[in-house]
């Protein structure tokens, strides 16, 4: 079910979604939000699991060319060693948005397990179900028996997506609860290399890419004027920050950031700054 908290006062909520998107994420990303958003993402990837169109054909694609990517010598094989990279490649999407531990976590850091695990994997595909009958190449995979493992084992994770401990996307506040996002901010901020903790990197910065108008890698007072109208949608529509725009406050933030007087600030700093902004306002709420 939908909900929308309407306690900090009388807003619509459509109006402020729209808000929340930036007009520049098309300039930016392109046409495929499931790229950047995880909301989109999470519609994306159930849906080609359903088998829909476009979303099953972009999904095989991503796949593809992933398989691509790997195989160096342009054979249509891959060895074991190119498997467990192409898992890595693959496995960056869904850990952009926090839906998918990094290898050092799954396998505590162990690189021996990682590989070993990989190669279990790697065997079942070339012996098991998916096997080519009489291979010309022992050792190695295609690209199909790829394909189909791959498609088997991500539609088993997409089932356990409505388990999801905080199923909130930042750009997406018609879909969760002011309870739902504070508890979200928490525990982004006590582990950072947690689901919600990626997923609030994530959000970061991709709205500092967007406001980054010169592609730089660094913005601007100007550009961070902008750039805190669109963070502070969500929490203003959650009664969390105050309504307007105080430009004292800002040039202070932006002071408070760009240590060097340098007349910009990079991702680095506006991260780090902008966790612990979110620490500090957290610290002011009962749990």
């Amino acid at each position: 079910m939908k909900r929308f908290n309407t306690s900090s006062g009388n807003r619509l909520a459509p109006c402020l979604v729209r808000a929340v998107s930036s007009s520049t994420e098309h300039q930016v990303f392109g046409e495929d939000r499931w790229r950047y958003d995880k909301g989109a993402f999470r519609e994306w990837i159930a849906a080609a699991a359903k088998g829909q169109s476009p979303q099953k054909k972009q999904l095989y694609g991503y796949l593809a060319l992933n398989f691509g990517d790997v195989d160096v010598d342009k054979d249509g094989w891959i060895n074991e060693k190119q498997f467990d990279r192409l898992l890595e490649s693959v496995a960056s999407l869904p850990r952009r948005y926090g839906l998918a531990p990094s290898w050092q976590m799954e396998y505590g850091g162990d690189v021996a397990r990682r590989t070993a695990a990989r190669k279990k994997m790697f065997d079942a595909i070339e012996s098991g179900k998916y096997a080519v009958k009489d291979s010309p190449q022992p050792g190695k995979i295609a690209m199909r028996q790829f394909i189909m493992w791959a498609n088997e084992h991500i539609f088993a994770k997409v089932a356990t997506l409505d388990g999801e401990k905080h199923k909130v996307a930042f750009r997406h506040i018609e879909n969760y609860g002011k309870e739902d996002y504070i508890a979200t901010l928490r525990a982004a901020i006590k582990d950072g290399e947690s689901g919600e903790g990626v997923m609030l990197y994530n959000y970061l910065l991709t709205s500092f890419v967007e406001a980054d108008t010169e592609c730089k890698g660094a913005i601007t007072f100007q550009e961070f004027d902008k750039l805190v109208d669109i963070a502070a949608v969500t929490p203003r529509f959650f009664g969390l920050a105050p309504d307007g725009r105080d430009p004292a406050a800002r040039q202070k933030m932006f002071d408070e950031m760009d240590t060097n007087k340098e007349g910009f600030v990079t991702f680095r700093k506006f991260l780090e700054f902008t966790r612990s902004h979110i620490e500090a306002k957290l610290a002011g709420i009962p749990e």
